[in-house]
């Protein structure tokens, strides 16, 4: 299951604020990108000559929403003087 809100904490010297967001419209955002990269992967394919450097990208690719969802639970901390920021992927 690919993660689903991506929520932020950003801290201030006054209180701190949530900023959440949901993730299915970021991944819509990405489509162009996939259809992009599915052309870029299916091209090198088709020719033979390079079919073979390119089959580990395509193994790469398919593996990218395994991935994708090993990422729920990340947490990411970022901190400065005047601000903490912290993410977390749900």
């Amino acid at each position: 299951m690919l993660p689903m809100l991506f929520r932020v904490k950003v801290q201030d010297e006054k209180k701190p604020f949530w900023l959440y967001m949901p993730l299915g419209l970021v991944h819509l955002l990405f489509v162009p990108l996939l259809i992009l990269g599915s052309i870029a992967i299916v091209v090198p394919l088709a020719i033979p000559r390079t079919a073979r450097q390119a089959r580990p990208y395509l193994q790469l690719v398919l593996a990218l929403p395994s991935l994708l969802s090993a990422s729920i639970g990340t947490e990411i901390a970022i901190q400065s003087n005047e601000k903490d920021i912290a993410i977390y992927i749900l």
